[in-house]
C-alpha cells in the first residue's frame, strides 16, 4: 500500500529515480536521462522515491496516520525513514508529535518471538490533522498558544492529565505530552508543576478535594444527625461512581500512596476528632470504643466506594448495603439520646 502511495504520476515504481515515462534509472534520470542525485521529477528535481512529477520533495508526500502507524511497526524507521527522505530520528518526531505509536529501542535486534505486539493507535492529538505531510512544511499536533493565567494553566494541564489517566493510563501521563496536548512548550508545563509527581500529586488532592467539598455541601441539606448521616453517605458513593475510577487510578500508584499518606491520615484524625468528642459528650461512650465504632462505619462506606469504583457493583446496590449498615450503627449510638449536631464521615 506504502509502495503504490509513493508511485509517480504514470505508475513507474522507482526506488531512487524513474523518468518521465517510468524508466528505471539506478540514481536518478531527467525527462532525457540526465542524472540527478536522488531521484528525478520531470525536469530532474529531487524526489526521495522517484517517480513522481507531481511527488516533488518541496511538496511533501501526504499519508495518513494509519497508514504511518503500520510502517512503523513493518519495518524499522530507518527502512521506513528512507523512502520519505527523511532520517528514522525524523520519522520517530513525527510519530511522538502526532501521537502514533512506534516499537521500542531494540525491538528489530530481537527474534519475531521476543517482540513486543504491536501497540494500538490512540485517537488523533487534539488540533491535529489526521493527514500527514512528510517532506514538506512541518505540521504542528499543537493547539494555538495563548496566554493564561498561572492558576487556570495549571487546571487545564490537570484536566488534561486526567483525561489521559483514564484513558492511557498513568504511566502515560507526563509534562512533555501534555504540554504538546495543550499547546504550550515543555518549559512552561514545569512552570506550573516542578515535576511530573507533582502534578499527580496536585490531581489526586483536587480529586480528593473534590470529593469531600461536594459531600459537605450535601450535608448542609440535612434537617436532623440521621438524615444528614444518609445523605453524607449517599453523596460520598455518588462521587465514588463520578470520580471514584481516576481516583483508584492515581492511588493506587505507589509513589502517589506513599506521598499522600501523611497528609491523609492528619486529615482522617482532624475529621474524626469532633465526632469522637460529640459521642463521649452525648452518649458517655468511652472514646476508644467511640473511635472504633467510627472506624468502622468509615471503613464501610470507603469499601463500598472502591467496590462502585472499580465497576464490582452498581451505585444502588452499594447504596442500600451501605446505608443499612452505617444507619444501623449510627442508631445503635442514639439508644440513649438524640441531637442535631452535624455528622462527620460515616457518622
Amino acid at each position: 500500500m506504502a509502495r503504490q502511495a509513493l508511485c509517480g504520476h504514470y505508475g513507474s515504481a522507482a526506488f531512487r529515480g524513474g523518468g518521465k515515462y517510468g524508466s528505471a534509472a539506478p540514481m536518478g534520470g531527467g525527462k532525457y536521462g540526465n542524472a540527478a542525485p536522488m531521484g528525478g521529477g520531470k525536469y530532474g528535481n529531487a524526489a526521495p522515491m522517484g517517480g513522481g512529477e507531481r511527488r516533488t520533495l518541496s511538496r511533501g508526500i501526504s499519508i495518513t496516520r494509519q497508514e504511518l502507524h503500520v510502517l512503523v511497526w513493518e519495518e524499522p524507521l530507518a527502512v521506513v525513514a528512507v523512502r520519505f527522505g527523511l532520517s528514522a530520528n525524523g520519522i520517530a518526531k513525527v510519530c511522538d508529535r502526532m501521537g502514533i505509536p512506534r516499537p521500542p529501542r531494540g525491538h528489530w535486534t530481537r527474534p519475531a518471538s521476543g517482540r513486543v505486539a504491536q501497540r494500538p493507535l490512540p485517537a488523533t492529538p487534539l488540533g491535529a490533522d489526521d493527514r500527514i505531510l512528510l517532506g514538506g512544511p512541518r505540521q504542528s499536533a499543537r493547539r494555538p498558544r495563548s496566554r493564561m493565567p498561572l492558576a487556570a494553566r495549571r487546571n487545564q494541564l490537570l484536566d488534561e492529565a486526567a483525561r489521559v489517566a483514564m484513558t492511557d493510563g498513568v504511566q502515560d501521563v507526563t509534562l512533555k505530552r501534555l504540554a504538546r496536548q495543550v499547546g504550550i512548550s515543555e518549559a512552561q508545563a514545569h512552570n506550573c508543576f516542578p515535576g511530573r509527581l507533582d502534578l499527580l500529586l496536585a490531581l489526586a488532592r483536587r480529586e480528593i478535594g473534590i470529593v469531600e467539598s461536594r459531600r459537605l455541601s450535601a450535608v448542609a441539606r440535612g434537617t436532623d444527625r440521621i438524615a444528614m448521616i444518609a445523605i453524607s453517605t449517599i453523596s460520598y458513593l455518588h462521587e465514588a461512581q463520578a470520580r471514584g475510577p481516576l481516583l483508584q487510578i492515581l492511588l493506587h500508584t505507589p509513589e502517589i500512596r506513599q506521598a499522600l499518606r501523611a497528609e491523609r491520615a492528619e486529615a482522617a484524625a482532624i475529621a474524626r476528632e469532633p465526632i469522637l468528642r460529640f459521642l463521649s459528650n452525648r452518649f458517655a461512650m468511652d472514646r476508644r470504643i467511640a473511635n472504633a465504632s467510627t472506624a468502622a462505619l468509615t471503613a464501610v462506606c470507603l469499601r463500598a466506594g472502591g467496590l462502585i469504583a472499580s465497576g464490582r457493583t452498581d451505585l444502588a446496590t452499594a447504596e442500600r448495603l451501605c446505608l443499612a449498615v452505617v444507619l444501623a450503627g449510627a442508631r445503635s449510638n442514639e439508644a440513649h439520646g438524640r441531637t442535631d449536631q452535624p455528622p462527620g464521615p460515616g457518622q
